[in-house]
């Protein structure tokens, strides 16, 4: 069993994967750093969790569309979408915490 350091949105992650699987996997890593730093660059940042939600969320949107047969590209209404659940799930967070 293989382990890859990955940095993503300048924090360090040890992730084990299969003999063989590292250069691939350092890559995913990348183009994930790439998608949060995207993110920080037009929400700022939001927190460590919110940031890897939402870029999980694109990914997801993108693989659907992908499976649909779109091209598979973010458009701007899909990062408003986001923005917008973003801020739902922070006024929910502030009324739990006020509870």
């Amino acid at each position: 069993m293989a382990r890859v350091n990955l940095s993503v949105n300048g924090r360090s992650y040890e992730v084990a994967c299969a003999d063989g699987q590292e250069e691939q996997l350092e890559r995913l890593g990348a183009d994930l750093d790439r998608r949060i730093h995207e993110l920080v660059s037009r929400l700022g940042q939001v927190g460590e969790a919110r940031l890897l939600l939402l870029g999980a969320l694109l990914i997801a949107n993108e693989a659907e569309a992908l499976r649909n047969g779109a091209s598979g590209t973010e458009d701007g209404g899909t990062l408003e979408l986001l923005q917008s659940a973003a801020q739902r799930v922070d006024t929910l967070a502030a009324r739990l915490e006020e509870a």
